[in-house]
């Protein structure tokens, strides 16, 4: 298609202009790393947690309501805090056929009883639709887990890319790129309000494998191809990335727009919306980050780190 040509040519074009001055787009990732960490800091300073953790984590008691009057979310927060359920939130969620209210409430425990009493004490015919009680021990042991079972997960991919690869600088450039997607992801969490859950965090592992896909390729194709000049193998595996991760986007991006209008915000949504934002930020982290680091130590700038690699039993 003619369309496509142009465009191509276009792009490689602009291609050839950032080639040549690479290494001062560089700051760009690293802002962004800066800038994400500084939220998560800024979060951890002031609640003294990194991110606001969902019930999975946190414990509590997740109800869901058919409410038969009219009713808006902090009609419900405030119902729930006179009764000195403090800290609840509200949402609705539409089914299409009806909408249903979420109320999330921290912990202690609370009964079914009890929830229905605050519903009807405040004037509410409501039936309970769903229930769903987890104690702060037990969700105290599900983040646990979970935490270990995030670190593994990155502690394996580093090794495997480290053998894998048997360079330091192409490795820690992988790694330095993975991290920082997990990184701005979670603090693009805490900016639009999406709590960790079980979902979320098997958001960010996900994030994970497309990060290091996209890097895969770049790393392969400028290291172990000999065809063509370092710059045609940089554009054509930029080429590849930035098709797989427009293809990523677009499709979480479609599954938070459907899920958000079917049934208003939900763990599906939350997902969608963590790998969205993810996905964004291995573009610069990957094609303004590694590309630099990768094109530095393809033409020699990197001598003096040949000690630091000589540590490394297999290089």
């Amino acid at each position: 298609m003619e369309w496509a040509d142009r465009f191509e040519k276009r792009a490689s074009r602009k291609f050839d202009i950032l080639y040549e001055d690479y290494d001062k787009y560089f700051v760009i990732p690293v802002t962004l790393i800066l800038l994400a960490a500084g939220v998560l800091f800024y979060n951890f300073a002031t609640t003294g947690e990194f991110l606001e953790k969902g019930t999975d984590f946190a414990g509590g008691t997740e109800i869901t309501f058919e409410v038969e009057e009219d009713f808006t979310a902090n009609e419900i927060e405030e119902v729930f805090s006179n009764a000195g359920r403090q800290g609840s939130t509200a949402l609705t969620q539409d089914t299409g056929e009806r909408t249903l209210l979420l109320v999330q409430v921290p912990p202690p425990d609370m009964e079914q009883s009890e929830a229905l009493r605050i519903m009807e004490e405040a004037g509410y015919n409501a039936e309970i639709d769903g229930f769903n009680s987890i104690s702060a021990s037990v969700s105290g042991q599900f983040f646990q887990q979970a935490q270990f079972a995030f670190i593994l997960a990155f502690t394996i991919m580093s090794v495997v890319i480290f053998y894998a690869f048997k360079d330091f600088t192409p490795s820690i450039a992988v790694v330095f790129a993975a991290g920082g997607d997990i990184l701005i992801a979670a603090a693009g969490m805490s900016l639009i309000g999406v709590p960790l859950s079980l979902g979320s965090l098997a958001a960010l592992l996900m994030l994970i494998g497309y990060s290091v896909d996209t890097d895969i390729v770049l790393s392969t194709r400028v290291l172990k191809m000999n065809r063509g000049t370092m710059k045609s193998r940089m554009w054509s595996s930029m080429k590849t990335g930035l098709t797989m991760s427009s293809g990523g986007i677009a499709g979480f991006a479609v599954l938070y727009l459907v899920s958000t209008s079917i049934v208003g915000p939900s763990e599906l949504s939350n997902i969608a919306a963590v790998m969205v934002i993810g996905l964004l930020a291995d573009i610069p982290l990957t094609w303004l980050g590694n590309t630099v680091i990768l094109k530095k130590y393809a033409e020699g700038d990197f001598e003096n780190w040949e000690t630091l690699r000589g540590s490394i039993p297999w290089t």
